[in-house]
């Protein structure tokens, strides 16, 4: 089977940086928000139909009539306000064979990655000091891609601390290696994409699930779209719509993106996307799927859940994935999408 496609069995800047921009365009849009009796979708609905992408991206190949995702869950994975990496390694394993319909784990991983030899793993630095399972998550990951035969020194880690990926002997990138390669249109603007982008094989997206007040919802789109362009700064307005799927929708990125792993272990129900403790949920899971649109279509339905069961109040509205499912980016309605529910542990 090639790499990515799915089996038909059975049915950087600097973080100062990023939340100094987070904060001053949060300021504007919501008071723009509260003097507006109109909703984001509305207003997204109100506006010409965004164009179309180019190319559809591997995962929305005609062959394949919905995007699979897997939802696993452990109520043993959270300890202490952390991960539990034994746990966390058996969900990822029992996560990777559901998805691919594999029987082993480095068949799977080799179902997903083929013949890559660079790596990137795209985390999200953004409140991972309080949500604290992103060196938990980084461990297991590496333990396993190593495992099914790729090597580490050829892994990278973005928006990991430096002790830890030295720590695990993944490749390092030095000042000399950072910068920006080719550029994209977003917005109608040339946008210059990060060159770790264009020296990879195959991209991992790791998100957190987080609320995000410019945004509605961070996930595995907007942890890509404005992590990976040079000015992102430029691109908040319309709640990021559509600017998030013109990204992740490039040739560049689109091409290279292999796999989506929602990490949430513990998720962020408010105020994101930084967080604070009072703000976390524990949800113990993880979401796979290859499709980031509806991966982040079941990750806003928990997300809605979690919030109301938390009694926070307000509806969240992302106008940037109703603009992602319209541009052919991914499917986001229920019937689209293919929910597989593993077990394991309690």
């Amino acid at each position: 089977m090639r790499s990515g496609k799915v089996k038909r069995r059975g049915s950087t800047r600097e973080g100062v940086t990023r939340r100094d921009v987070l904060r001053a365009a949060a300021a504007a849009t919501l008071g723009t928000v509260c003097a507006q009796k109109v909703t984001a979708q509305e207003k997204l609905a109100a506006q010409p139909a965004p164009t179309r992408l180019a190319r559809p991206p591997w995962w929305m190949d005609s062959e394949t009539e919905r995007s699979r995702v897997v939802d696993i869950r452990s109520g043993l994975v959270v300890r202490a306000s952390s991960a539990d990496r034994v746990v966390l390694a058996e969900m990822l394993t029992h996560g990777i064979l559901a998805l691919t319909g594999e029987r082993q784990a480095g068949e799977a991983w080799r179902a997903v990655l083929g013949d890559a030899r660079r790596i990137v793993l795209k985390f999200n630095s953004v409140g991972a000091e309080i949500i604290n399972t992103s060196n938990a998550m980084a461990h297991v990951l590496v333990t396993a891609l190593d495992a099914a035969g790729y090597d580490r020194k050829w892994l990278e880690l973005i928006e990991i601390a430096d002790p830890i990926t030295k720590s695990l002997g993944v490749r390092a990138r030095h000042a000399a290696q950072r910068g920006w390669g080719a550029t994209i249109v977003v917005g109608a603007r040339p946008e210059p994409v990060a060159r770790y982008v264009y020296e990879a094989d195959a991209i991992i997206n790791v998100p957190f699930l987080k609320t995000h007040r410019i945004a509605g919802m961070s996930g595995c789109l907007k942890n890509l779209s404005h992590a990976v362009i040079k000015h992102p700064g430029l691109y908040h307005a319309n709640g990021c719509s559509p600017f998030v799927a013109e990204v992740v929708g490039s040739e560049a990125v689109q091409s290279r993106l292999k796999l989506n792993i929602i990490n949430a272990v513990r998720i962020v129900g408010a105020n994101g996307p930084e967080a604070a403790e009072g703000d976390i949920i524990g949800h113990g899971g993880l979401f796979l799927g290859y499709d980031p649109v509806a991966v982040d279509s079941v990750g806003l339905e928990l997300l809605a859940l979690g919030r109301k069961n938390k009694g926070i109040r307000g509806n969240l509205e992302v106008p940037y994935l109703m603009a992602a499912a319209n541009m052919g980016l991914g499917r986001s309605l229920a019937h689209e999408i293919e929910l597989r529910i593993p077990q394991a542990g309690n």
